[in-house]
């Protein structure tokens, strides 16, 4: 009766969609040594490099579990954590250039705080976690795409305007924002809609 967990435990962990997203989770410190202490175009490149590979394994591990049908809930439960740790580390990093940046961050550890809250709340009230909704996948998506091009923005020096850079930081955090309010709309409907069928 207690072998069965663990063998299913241990091939959870050894999935190849979770090797990715440990290699995920590993590549943030690498990623933010090499941001921070890069100062000639060859550094901002092994930073951007790293950055592209995390990216890419993110990409492939929701591919590769769903084709493969080996779909975990351990895999479901830290995908989205190296995704939001990612992201996280990145905003940080970017700050030191871009000062702006510092609203994005602080949004998005709101946001994510405040949703794991809320799923918190859910799971207690036994209701289940839901997926990312296409509104949550988007606002990834812009956001993502917004801090590779910060990253990538020194390589083209001085051709890139403040002016448009600051109207992509403040897009972030519309959206986040946005995103932030649909998402709580949605957990309080489903915790009100268990708390009626008490």
């Amino acid at each position: 009766m207690t072998e069965k967990p663990t063998t299913t435990l241990k091939n959870e962990l050894f999935t190849a969609p979770n090797i990715l997203v440990y290699i995920r989770i590993l590549l943030i410190p690498v990623f933010v040594i090499l941001y921070l202490n890069a100062n000639r175009l060859a550094e901002y490149v092994w930073a951007f490099s790293v950055m592209a590979i995390a990216f890419l394994t993110d990409f492939f591990d929701g591919k590769i579990a769903r084709k493969f049908n080996c779909v975990t809930d351990l895999g479901k439960t830290i995908d989205p954590i190296a995704d939001k740790l990612y992201q996280f580390a990145v905003a940080l990093c970017l700050m030191i250039e871009y000062p702006l940046m510092r609203s994005v961050a602080i949004i998005l550890f709101i946001k994510e705080i405040s949703m794991g809250i809320m799923g918190l709340v859910l799971i207690g009230k036994g209701g289940k976690i839901f997926g990312a909704k296409w509104y949550g996948k988007i606002c990834t998506a812009f956001v993502d795409l917004t801090m590779v091009f910060l990253l990538i923005a020194p390589l083209f020096g001085k051709e890139i305007s403040p002016a448009f850079i600051s109207t992509l930081i403040y897009c972030c955090d519309a959206i986040l924002i946005i995103v932030s309010v649909m998402y709580t709309r949605l957990f309080t409907s489903k915790i009100k809609e268990i708390d009626q069928n008490l």
